[in-house]
């Protein structure tokens, strides 16, 4: 729903305003993603208020002073007016404020310490507009303060970078920069993700990436990123030179959706590396190493379970079609391997190549006339006599084996297979 519908269906709320990225982006000409908004009411009278007037009430964070608010079964959050009593990041103690120039002063950056009235009207007390009109992220007076109250903002401020375009001020980059050390430290890693994940979604992320890469916060979360700026690959392959240069390329290329793809999708050329007298790094066997990698950076980063599984199977899968003719069989393992994960696959090993694909290899990813998926199941071997046990289990895999091989999918010759494999182990 646009702004001002919402704004004056909220207007019974005293000195209300929009407040947050939405102005930003109004400002920027932008569509505002999410509407929230600030009013001197306490929240209990906030409540009291849009209840009064058929409107529904959750105190999802009453004791910071937030209300949501659904109109038209979309939610707000309202929030009180808030000013610091104690600074101490996550866990500061907040009052109730008086003003919005008071609320204001607590926000990490300029281009976000700006609000807007109904009539839209700008409180802009820090020259947030000067730096959105300039490309600039600044801090909200002074910047180690800033940083210190919540150290997640170092990290906050490379995404404002990655989705703008914007340059950090002097004075706040090198605050950012003395702040680095102390981050990860400071600030659980769920919320450390959830910025990457943001970062993800639009914007250029390689700046997001190479900003904590300059402050030595990316290696610290992934130790496998360490050094990576010296890492020459062999340029007939890779022209953009260094393993971080070309990672940071292969996030700008793929999709939202598969950036952590992207990201790990060669986190174990660190471990495999090998100089070699032509002058580059030959990485061989990295997409296994790095795959072993997955389940202890995913479990670093809490991501959950069902990206680990993918990130494992597209770090391991990426490079079979660049050095695998793509025979029948070959295709067919190679899509079995993939499972559900082969839009994924397709979606990395598209921005990983760019345009130097081999246009042979692209049939991997081509739909088959023979499924990929077992033909024989546990209930045909119990339908002709079989238990389960250990041999049971082996001859569901050697018909899968001989499935996949030939392309057969007549269900007695599986079986036919299947018993000439227990035959021979026997």
């Amino acid at each position: 729903m646009e702004y001002r519908s919402i704004l004056q269906k909220l207007a019974f709320l005293p000195d209300l305003y929009l407040v947050g990225g939405a102005v930003r982006d109004i400002l920027m000409g932008q569509k505002p993603e999410d509407l929230d908004f600030a009013t001197s009411a306490p929240p209990e009278e906030v409540m009291r208020l849009a209840r009064a007037h058929g409107l529904e009430a959750v105190p999802t964070g009453i004791a910071h002073g937030t209300v949501t608010i659904l109109i038209d079964h979309h939610p707000y959050e309202v929030t009180t007016f808030r000013r610091d009593v104690e600074t101490f990041g996550r866990k500061a103690r907040v009052a109730w404020g008086k003003s919005i120039e008071e609320d204001l002063s607590r926000r990490d950056f300029t281009i976000g310490a700006i609000a807007m009235d109904a009539s839209g009207r700008v409180i802009d007390p820090y020259g947030g507009q000067q730096d959105l009109e300039a490309g600039l992220i600044r801090a909200v007076g002074e910047p180690r303060r800033r940083f210190r109250e919540d150290y997640l903002r170092v990290i906050r401020a490379g995404r404002f970078v990655a989705r703008y375009g914007f340059k950090i001020e002097a004075a706040t980059l090198q605050a950012a920069r003395e702040a680095a050390p102390e981050v990860l430290s400071h600030v659980a890693i769920e919320r450390v993700t959830a910025e990457f994940n943001k970062a993800f979604e639009n914007g250029v992320p390689s700046r997001f990436l190479r900003y904590l890469y300059d402050l030595d916060i990316l290696q610290r979360l992934i130790p496998e990123f360490e050094d990576t700026h010296l890492l020459l690959q062999n340029p007939r392959w890779h022209p953009e030179g260094d393993v971080l240069t070309h990672v940071l390329q292969v996030v700008d290329r793929a999709a939202p959706p598969y950036r952590w793809h992207a990201l790990l999708h060669d986190i174990g050329k660190k471990d495999t590396a090998r100089w070699r007298p032509q002058g580059w790094y030959s990485f061989h066997g990295h997409e296994r190493v790095g795959a072993a990698l997955i389940p202890r950076i995913a479990r670093d980063l809490r991501l959950p379970n069902h990206l680990r599984d993918e990130l494992v199977v597209t770090t391991a899968l990426h490079m079979v079609p660049v050095f695998t003719r793509p025979t029948p069989q070959a295709i067919r393992k190679f899509q079995a391997q993939a499972g559900p994960h082969l839009p994924a696959l397709k979606a990395l090993y598209e921005a990983d190549g760019a345009e130097r694909r081999p246009k042979e290899s692209w049939k991997f990813f081509e739909p088959q006339p023979v499924p990929v998926k077992p033909v024989l199941q546990g209930r045909h071997l119990i339908e002709r006599g079989h238990k389960p046990g250990k041999a049971f289990g082996g001859m569901l895999q050697a018909a899968y084996a001989h499935q996949l091989e030939t392309g057969e999918t007549d269900l007695d010759k599986l079986y036919q297979a299947a018993l000439k494999a227990i035959e021979r182990e026997t």
